[in-house]
This record gives C-alpha cells, sequence and structure tokens, in this order.
C-alpha cells in the first residue's frame, strides 16, 4: 500500500477524535499537533447520532463535511463511525420499547450506550436510517478509509429480556431443534418435570434454577441478534462505500468473531490491557489475524490509563505505549489507534488517559506516541511486505466460552484467564507464535495443535478434520476437560469423550475436583508435577504414560495423568490437569520435538513474530518490562537501530527489534 506521493504506507497510527464535543475554533490547533504527533488516521462519528439528526429524520452532516474535509487537508485519514450506539433522546420519546430490559422487566434509561435492543424493530428502523444518510453523503469522500460499525456490540451479562428477544430466542430454538419433544431429550427435560409442550412455553433464564442448556441457547442467541444487527448495517454500507467496513469489538469471546465478521471485510479491536497482563492482548491479536485475509486493525488502545470519573489504574512504566502499540502491528495488524486524542472536558470519562488533556497540552506519552509513528515509518517497507508464519494453533472458540460460563464444572475455573496463564503464556514463551483459532479454521498449515479447555469438539466438522489432521502426522496436545460436551452442552453417556477413547486407544477411569492440593502428580522420571483443579485419571500402560498419580487416593494412586498415543503418523497427548506454567513449556517442548518445529530460542518473556514474505525476518518484543534474550540462527539487520545482529541478542526491557534476515 502506497501513499498518494507513492511511498510505502507505514502502519496507521489513529486516535478517536470527537470533534461534535468541542468549539469548532479548537480544530485546527487539534489537528496541527495531531500531525505533530505523527497521527495519520482519526476515528470519528461513532457517538453523534443527536448532531447528525437532531430531529426524526431531519439531518444535518455539514460540520462532519467540514472536520472530514480539513482532515484531508491535513494528510490524516478518517475512519468513520456509524452512530447506533448512542441513540438520541426523541428516538426513546417516541418508542419507549426501544431500550433494553433487565430480567426483572425494568427498562434501561436514557444516558449510557448501547441501551437499545437489537431486535427492536423502530430500533433497528431508525439505525438503518441513520446509517444510509451517513453513506450517502460519505461514500465516496477519498479522506475516509474505512467504516465501524456501531461500538462494541457485545452481550452483557444475559443481555436483554424483553418480548422482542424472547420471540427471537423461541424461533432460534424451533429452527435448530425443530420439534419440542427433540428439545426435551436433547436436554434431558424429564428432569425435575421440565417438559415442555411448546417453544413459546421455555422461559427467559431468569427467576429458577434454570437448565444450563437453556442458559447456552439464551447467550447464543443474544450474541447472534447483535451479529444480525451488524450485518444489516454492512449490507446498506457496502452499497455506497468502497473501503472496507469492521466493527470494533472487545475481547470477549462469547459473540462468535467469525461469524461477526463474515459479512464484514476488515476485523477490528478494542483492548485496554495493562502491565501485568499486557500478554493476553497478544492472544487476541492472534486470533483475530485468523478470521479475515486484510490486516486487522487495533481501533482502541489507551495511551496511559483508563477511567470515567476515577482512575483505577497507575501510571505504566516508561516504554509501555511504545510496546502496546508496537504488539498489534508486529502479529499482523496493520493500525494502531489510541482511545483518546483528547480528553473529553466534561461528561462520562473526565480522566480517560489521552494524547492532549482537555486542556490541549501534551500528555507525558507524547513522546512516546512520536516515537512510535518514527518506528512504524522507518519499518514501513518491512512490515508491508511481510506476513506473520507459524506451524503451531491454539485453539479459542465462543461456543466453548459460553459453556463455561453456563457449566464451569470447577466453581473457581475461569475459562479465559485458565487459558492466557496456565496454557497460552507457556507457549509464546517457549519462542512460539500461533494461530488462534476457532472451530472453523483449515487444520492444514500447522504441525502442532493445542485444544485445552475444548469441552466440545462438535463445531463446524471439527472432529473429522482433527482425526485426519492426526493421522496425517500431526501432533496434538488436548485436554484438560476437552471433548466431553455434546453441542448442546449435555455429557455423553456411552464414553467420558466424545472421540478421544476411539480415536486413541486411550480408557479414562474417573474425573477428580481437587482445589486443596490432595492430589499430586509426577512426572515419569521422577519430577513433580503440579496440577491444579481437575484430575482426569487414565488406565494407560507405563509406555505411553508421561506422567502418573502418587497421592489422592488409592484407587487411582500409579495411574496416569497425561499419556501419549501414536495415531496414524501423527501423535495426540492428552492432558489430564491443569499444568504449572513450567509444566506446560514442557508439554510444549515435547510437542514441538515429535513434531519437528523449532522452539525455545527466547529467554524470558520475549514475544516472537516470524514474518515471510518478498522479505523474511522476525520481530521481538520483550513485554514484561525485564531483561530478554533471543538466540539467532543467522545474521539479520535490526531495521530500528541500523545494527547488524547475530548469535544471542540481549533485549533491554521493553525493547523492540525489527529484524531483516541478511542475503
Amino acid at each position: 500500500m502506497k501513499d498518494k506521493n507513492g511511498n510505502v504506507q507505514p502502519p496507521y497510527l489513529g486516535a478517536a477524535y470527537y470533534p461534535e464535543d468541542w468549539p469548532e475554533e479548537e480544530m485546527d490547533y487539534d489537528i496541527s499537533m495531531m500531525k505533530k504527533a505523527g497521527i495519520t488516521v482519526a476515528r470519528i462519528g461513532e457517538f453523534a447520532w443527536h448532531k447528525m439528526e437532531p430531529e426524526p429524520g431531519t439531518y444535518d452532516f455539514a460540520w462532519l463535511h467540514k472536520i472530514v474535509d480539513t482532515l484531508g487537508e491535513a494528510g490524516i485519514a478518517v475512519v468513520m463511525g456509524t452512530p447506533t450506539a448512542t441513540p438520541p433522546r426523541w428516538l426513546i420519546k417516541l418508542y419507549p420499547d426501544v431500550v433494553t430490559q433487565n430480567a426483572d422487566g425494568v427498562k434501561t434509561n436514557h444516558g449510557g450506550r448501547r441501551h437499545c435492543c437489537s431486535n427492536n424493530p423502530e430500533y433497528r428502523k431508525y439505525s438503518a436510517a441513520i446509517v444510509e444518510q451517513m453513506a450517502k453523503e460519505f461514500g465516496d469522500d477519498p479522506t475516509i478509509i474505512g467504516w465501524q460499525i456501531d461500538n462494541e456490540i457485545y452481550a452483557s451479562g444475559d443481555g436483554c429480556f424483553c418480548p422482542h428477544c424472547q420471540k427471537a430466542f423461541h424461533e432460534k430454538l424451533e429452527q435448530k431443534y425443530g420439534t419440542i419433544d427433540h428439545l426435551n431429550r436433547s436436554w434431558n427435560l424429564n428432569l425435575f418435570s421440565q417438559w415442555y409442550d411448546a417453544f413459546e412455553e421455555i422461559p427467559a433464564p431468569c427467576h429458577a434454577w434454570h437448565n444450563p442448556h437453556l442458559m447456552l441457547e439464551w447467550r447464543i442467541k443474544q450474541n447472534e441478534s447483535h451479529v444480525d444487527f451488524v450485518r444489516m448495517q454492512a449490507e446498506i454500507l457496502h452499497a455506497y462505500v468502497h473501503v472496507p467496513v469492521g466493527t470494533d469489538t472487545m475481547p470477549f469471546n462469547g459473540m462468535d468473531y467469525r461469524d461477526m465478521t463474515e459479512a464484514l471485510d476488515i476485523v477490528q479491536f478494542n483492548h485496554y490491557n495493562v502491565p501485568d497482563n499486557l500478554y493476553c492482548s497478544a492472544l487476541w491479536f492472534d486470533y483475530l489475524r485468523t478470521l479475515k485475509e486484510h490486516p486487522f486493525w487495533n481501533t482502541e488502545t489507551a495511551t496511559c490509563w483508563n477511567g470515567s470519573t476515577a482512575i483505577g489504574q497507575s501510571i505504566k512504566p516508561e516504554g509501555y505505549n511504545r510496546v502496546n502499540s508496537w504488539m498489534p502491528i508486529a502479529l499482523g495488524g496493520e493500525a494502531n489507534m489510541y482511545w483518546i486524542w483528547r480528553t473529553h472536558w466534561a461528561g462520562h470519562e473526565l480522566v480517560h488517559g489521552s494524547v492532549l488533556d482537555s486542556t490541549g497540552r501534551p500528555m507525558h506519552i507524547f513522546g512516546e506516541v512520536q516515537d512510535v509513528a518514527d518506528s512504524y515509518a522507518k519499518t514501513a517497507d518491512f512490515i508491508r511486505e511481510t506476513r506473520v508464519a507459524t506451524e503451531v494453533a491454539f485453539h479459542f472458540t465462543s461456543l466453548n466460552w459460553n459453556m463455561f460460563s453456563t457449566q464451569s464444572v470447577v466453581s473457581d475455573l475461569s475459562y479465559m484467564d485458565t487459558l492466557n496463564q496456565s496454557f497460552y503464556k507457556p507457549v509464546i514463551d517457549s519462542g512460539l507464535r500461533p494461530d488462534v483459532i476457532d472451530a472453523a479454521q483449515d487444520l492444514s498449515a500447522y504441525k502442532v495443535l493445542f485444544s485445552p479447555l475444548m469441552m466440545t469438539l462438535e463445531e463446524k466438522g471439527l472432529e473429522t478434520r482433527i482425526r485426519q489432521w492426526v493421522q496425517d502426522g500431526g501432533v496434538w496436545v488436548v485436554g484438560p476437560l476437552s471433548d466431553i460436551r455434546n453441542s448442546y452442552g449435555a455429557r455423553y453417556t456411552h464414553e467420558y469423550f466424545g472421540f478421544l477413547e476411539k480415536l486413541t486407544g486411550a480408557r479414562w477411569m474417573y474425573g477428580i475436583p481437587d482445589r486443596e492440593g490432595r492430589v499430586a502428580v509426577q512426572w515419569n522420571d521422577g519430577d513433580a508435577f503440579h496440577g491444579d483443579k481437575w484430575y482426569d485419571v487414565f488406565d494407560e500402560s507405563p509406555e505411553n504414560t508421561l506422567a502418573v498419580y502418587t497421592e489422592g487416593h488409592s484407587a487411582f494412586i500409579g495411574k496416569s495423568a497425561i499419556i501419549s498415543r501414536t495415531v496414524g503418523k501423527g501423535r495426540v497427548i492428552i492432558v489430564g490437569t491443569i499444568p504449572s506454567y513450567d509444566d506446560m513449556k514442557r508439554i510444549v517442548a515435547m510437542s514441538c520435538d515429535l513434531a519437528g518445529v523449532e522452539h525455545g530460542r527466547s529467554e524470558g518473556s520475549v514475544m516472537v513474530s516470524p514474518r515471510r514474505g518478498s522479505r523474511n525476518g522476525l520481530i521481538l518484543i520483550e513485554y514484561a518490562n525485564a531483561p530478554g534474550a533471543y538466540e539467532l540462527s543467522r545474521e539479520m539487520k535490526n531495521l530500528l537501530t541500523g545494527a547488524t545482529c547475530s548469535g544471542r541478542l540481549e533485549l533491554a526491557p521493553y525493547e523492540i527489534a525489527v529484524l531483516e534476515e541478511l542475503p
């Protein structure tokens, strides 16, 4: 991609700008400071419905045209947002039922955002109208490089309980199950005499101890309603605009993001991580880049802290903003944008971190923002001409997120926290760059696949594809708590697993909860193995056993906790418990050695992103503000410093190295 002068376009560095909040005479100053900071794109429009349509059917876009034109004249591109997350007060006065309702039937008051129901026909009608008017006005504007639909749309908690949502829920159940008797049998509704005689009788999940399968289907349908709302807007925009259309998502995988982005052109993402959990944002970047061919856009992150009327964070270490801004680019994106350009002078978010304070003065991180812009420019050719390359994949699906939300097996087991801390972090700290994939992703490009906490594998033909992939030579590390439910969230009645025993010949004996540390495991060589919360016990031969139980109960002492079985040309390693960080790193090394995948070149918290294309190299990021190192296999040039590097490359805390292979 090249700019109008024929130069390679660096990754976009942007910020959310709200000109409707400021006097028009402030605009020239703001734009001059954007140029000084190195900002190349501004996100605008997403919350300005009332200013665009002050009364029903009366539109005013003159002010918006002026800001788009002025930004364009300054060489700053625009991402235009549809304002449907903040419907004006007049809409709720006209149609009081457009707002969401909680489980007690209490309606949401006007005053925040995303307070209208995506299933409400009047809300959808007026949303479609404002989106179409915007598309007609700005569809051919050359300054606009992309569109953002709505803002951070997802089902919060159990979602909306209004009559429209309940009707949509019943229609979804009938479409999925066909007959009410099929649903009754699938959910085991003879239990507690729950049997229903019609789909309309099935309640929303409130005011009772509800069946987990009902709760699962409700959550799925709530998210599907938001997906449909986004698709409606995408269809309108695509009739008028010729640049990428997306919607800025959040790190909540209850939403099926493949389903969400199917009708969109680009994946957009917002996150607000802090130093202790910065690596967690990398899981999302590793996931988002698999959904679309077009590189994703990181549409929101904080320059320093977030907050509304009070700050719940502390100052971040110097260099954090630079690393946080580089991470999406290193892991496959082409844009990083800050929320917010200039702190609001009044309203809900008076103290949120920004590039400029409400006074217009630069925040303390202004120099880091300039440094990010400069480093993007230095490496533009390499970034644009390469893509992330990997032979390793890691499963993460919305269906399993929702299953663990409705039946977590062990009461304090968090799907997301456990996935990140116990599995993903040991993988990336082993010098690997995994593609984080959902059930639909093709497996043929990978040699190693990690599938922890995949409660069900009955999704999008995954069982069949995994079976073939392993038989063809793949190394599959699966478990714990994987393949133990069908697609409705029910248990299997003939075997504990859905197909793992049939695939491997392994025999499962028991599943043991342990929250007090009464169960102990050790590796076959005598080293201690530290598990947590849940333990699967296998009756397995010594030659296929990697770790055994040494304490807990006489019924399973000496039995297997981790097993390895050859299947066709491949290997399946079944992990029976949640491993410690070090134990998982050992499992990672073992599986990579079996598959012939390079690993273990990094020391400390060094994130590695191999890049391939017309040029080859890698990007290294020290992400924990501590010294690290990487063992280079060949001579490379650091495009940020100009230095030639070979052998052991030491990285200072929060250092970034963009390395290109030398001929």
